[in-house]
C-alpha cells in the first residue's frame, strides 16, 4: 500500500450538479477534494488549504474564474491550473485562450467527462 497521501484538488465551480460530478469521480480516483463556489471563496480556500492543483470555471458570480486565474498566478507561480467553462454566448474558445495566457496549464470544454478531466489531472500532478 503506497504511503503517500492523496493528492488534494481544489475545484472552483458556482454549478453545484457540476462539483458533486466532480467531486465523485476524484473520490473515486482517491483525491482529496476541496470545494468552493466562486473565485473569491476559491482564493480563500486555496490560501488555508494549499492544495497540488486547482481545477476552476471561468463563469462564476462575485469573482469569474479569470480573475481567480489572474489573483491565484500573481501568488504562486507552480500550482497547476485546469480552466474549464461551456459555451457562454458563444465565447467559450475566447475565454479558454484567455484563461491559457494568464496561466492555466490545461482547459477543459463542458460537458466534460470523467476520463478528461482525470487525464489532465494526471498529467499535471
Amino acid at each position: 500500500m503506497a504511503s503517500d497521501s492523496p493528492k488534494h484538488i481544489l475545484v472552483v465551480d458556482d454549478d453545484e450538479l457540476m462539483r458533486g460530478f466532480v467531486r465523485e469521480v476524484l473520490k473515486i480516483n482517491n483525491f482529496k477534494i476541496t470545494e468552493a463556489s466562486n473565485g473569491k471563496a476559491g482564493l480563500k480556500e486555496f490560501r488555508e488549504n494549499t492544495p497540488d492543483l486547482v481545477l476552476t470555471d471561468i463563469i462564476m458570480p462575485e469573482m469569474e474564474g479569470i480573475s481567480f486565474i489572474r489573483e491565484l498566478r500573481s501568488h504562486n507561480k507552480e500550482i497547476p491550473i485546469i480552466a474549464m467553462t461551456g459555451n457562454v454566448h458563444g465565447r467559450m474558445e475566447e475565454f479558454l485562450e484567455i484563461s491559457t495566457q494568464l496561466g492555466a496549464d490545461e482547459i477543459l470544454r463542458k460537458p466534460i467527462k470523467a476520463k478528461e478531466f482525470i487525464d489532465a489531472i494526471e498529467r499535471l500532478i
